[in-house]
């Protein structure tokens, strides 16, 4: 007898997808209740599951009209008669989820509800019972769910390993290298695009009298990240260029977030829509993981929000953190800003008027304890 989960399309397809990789649940088939305006969901959720060797086909229902919804899901029974079927009610429309609800019911199949807020799935039919979450659902997928092809990332614990001490004490030594960082990027970031290395940075003579600026050049220098000649920096590949523009501090988040107990975790990560006839630009996301069949996004900076080094104001990068949270992981989404300088009140108050999480400058010392909070939220 084949398994067979019936699935109601929505624009969150998450609540659909849990159910699937859980060992207790798991079909060998699923079939899609598709309204018009869902085509690009449902299609996104067949490739995915597809991809987990299951098989899968799409069933045209009517999202408003509850008596033809109940003759699809009728209709549907019939066809599957001799299989054991599960009705997982959580998406689609009020009126599609009533008319399954009802159909099923009377005929007495299985109903689920994936009750995200309590991390839980609900059986509601024929007998009541619960089955507590499992973190089941990776980065790759995640992302695929919601239009998001991953190209390329540059997730690498080795290199991680290799920089580790060096940058644990960058992070310990914040309030030291907090404006040394700052010049570094202003010099360092416009070259994320040369190809022509090693890459030579005249430094100006007011920044070489700085002790601190100094300071860190010599430890770059020691961990072999950076050469110098006089007032030269040279930077041996685009390696280094990312490492001292930034990616040290993602490095060390990645580091930092690796040691919860987590689905997936990758670095580095750009993707592309896969939206049909449409060229859309990249999106990159600095850190990002699944937990708890959820997923979170950190966006890392280094530099200034203000002044001449600056790369976004205020208000663009909180604009680009929301929104990029929503696209990447819909209504269960969650995103963070990890600022190695200090934020000022005035952007913690907007990033929490957003719904976003925030760990700045000598805070990021207990960046663990934050990231284990913000998770079990």
């Amino acid at each position: 007898m084949t398994r067979t989960h019936v699935c109601l399309v929505s624009a969150q397809p998450i609540p659909n997808l849990i159910p699937l990789r859980m060992e207790e649940l798991m079909p060998g088939r699923v079939v899609l209740l598709v309204s018009h305006d869902m085509a690009a969901p449902a299609a996104r959720m067949a490739r995915i599951i597809r991809e987990w060797g299951l098989a899968v086909e799409e069933m045209p229902i009517e999202p408003y009209d509850l008596d033809a919804a109940r003759e699809t899901c009728l209709d549907l029974l019939v066809k599957l008669d001799g299989n054991e079927v599960i009705l997982n009610v959580t998406a689609g429309t009020k009126i599609m989820a009533l008319a399954a609800f009802e159909v099923f019911r009377e005929l007495g199949k299985k109903i689920i509800y994936v009750d995200t807020q309590n991390k839980r799935i609900q059986a509601l039919s024929p007998e009541p019972y619960t089955i507590p979450f499992r973190d089941v659902i990776k980065v790759k997928p995640y992302l695929a769910a919601y239009g998001q092809r991953i190209r390329e990332d540059k997730t690498d614990r080795e290199i991680v390993r290799k920089h580790k001490h060096l940058v644990d004490g960058l992070i310990r030594r914040a309030d030291t290298f907090e404006s040394a960082i700052s010049i570094l990027n202003a010099y360092t970031a416009g070259h994320r695009h040369t190809r022509t290395f090693p890459l030579h940075v005249a430094v100006q003579e007011q920044h070489l009298q700085i002790p601190e600026f100094n300071e860190l050049l010599a430890s770059l220098e020691e961990w072999g990240i950076i050469k110098r000649e006089g007032s030269l920096i040279i930077i041996p590949h685009l390696a280094g260029v990312e490492f001292l523009s930034g990616g040290w501090l993602e490095e060390y988040v990645f580091d930092v977030a690796s040691t919860l107990p987590l689905t997936d975790i990758m670095m580095d990560v750009t993707v592309e829509w896969d939206i049909p006839g449409r060229k859309t630009p990249d999106n990159e996301y600095d850190v990002v993981f699944t937990c708890e069949n959820k997923l979170y996004l950190i966006e890392c900076k280094t530099k200034r929000f203000i002044g001449a080094d600056r790369e976004e104001t205020n208000d663009e990068l909180i604009y680009k953190l929301e929104n990029l949270k929503e696209a990447a992981g819909g209504v269960y989404g969650k995103g963070m800003l990890v600022s190695y300088r200090r934020l000022t009140d005035v952007q913690k108050r907007r990033l929490a008027a957003n719904s976003l999480e925030f760990c700045d400058g000598p805070a990021l010392k207990n960046l663990r304890e934050r990231l284990i909070a913000w998770t079990r939220q």
